[in-house]
């Protein structure tokens, strides 16, 4: 099983790798935003590894925890849209998890933390997440009207995409 790829909302949309041990889940590429073209600037990691699984985790505004399973084929694409018009995209070909922090409308802003052995990248100038969308559907929406677990209460306070 791969180990784990976690892009989640402290504030900003946040992207980390946990490796076991002593890894620290450099993914620097994510640093380098140039022109993807037409009109979009990013970055790209790729990640050699076979991920079948997305967990979207959610906690809503009484503290209550929901999850949403998704299974991760082969040519897939997840997308993780954030306020300020930020995205992270994944892309799955079976062997390889390709990342990309992308924006049409200003450049991603990614900065690298670390601590304790550990880093993530930190999309800086993006918001919350608020939509998830798989092979272009949107599965998860905290925007007004939008479509978030049954049960949940809005606003939702966190959330989070695992890769595995």
């Amino acid at each position: 099983m791969a180990d784990a790829v976690i892009i989640d909302d402290g504030g900003s949309t946040r992207i980390k790798r946990q490796l076991p041990g002593n890894g620290i889940g450099e993914m620097d590429s994510l640093l380098d935003v140039n022109d993807l073209g037409g009109g979009v600037r990013g970055s790209t990691h790729d990640i050699v590894d076979s991920f079948t699984n997305v967990l979207i985790v959610c906690q809503d505004k009484t503290g209550r925890p929901f999850s949403q399973a998704v299974a991760l084929a082969a040519g897939s694409t997840i997308e993780v849209s954030s306020s300020l018009n930020q995205r992270v995209t994944a892309v799955s070909d079976g062997t390889r998890l390709t990342l990309t922090v992308l924006s049409s409308v200003s450049d991603p802003i990614v900065e690298a933390k670390q601590h304790k052995k550990k880093r993530r990248y930190v999309v800086s100038n993006s918001g919350p997440i608020e939509t998830i969308s798989v092979a272009g559907a949107v599965i998860y929406d905290v925007r007004a009207g939008g479509s978030i677990p049954a049960g949940a209460v809005r606003p939702i306070i966190y959330t989070s995409v695992v890769f595995t």
